[in-house]
């Protein structure tokens, strides 16, 4: 999967579009508080996951 393919998945998994409705996101920050809110109510470790997903993008981006 490529950079591009990711961020067309994002954008279809999301809809980050002109609009926040019931489905779709508008803003990134929107999806990130409630990927938050998901973390705490799972006991998943928000920052360990986010400091993953920076390796991970900094990888990806250095491999492409």
């Amino acid at each position: 999967m490529t950079n591009k393919d990711r961020t067309n998945k994002v954008k279809r998994l999301l809809g980050l579009q002109e609009k926040d409705t019931p489905n779709e996101y508008y803003r990134v920050s929107d999806v990130l508080c409630d990927l938050r809110h998901y973390c705490t109510i799972h006991n998943i470790d928000f920052e360990e996951e986010n400091q993953l997903a920076e390796y991970c993008y900094d990888k990806e981006v250095k491999d492409e």
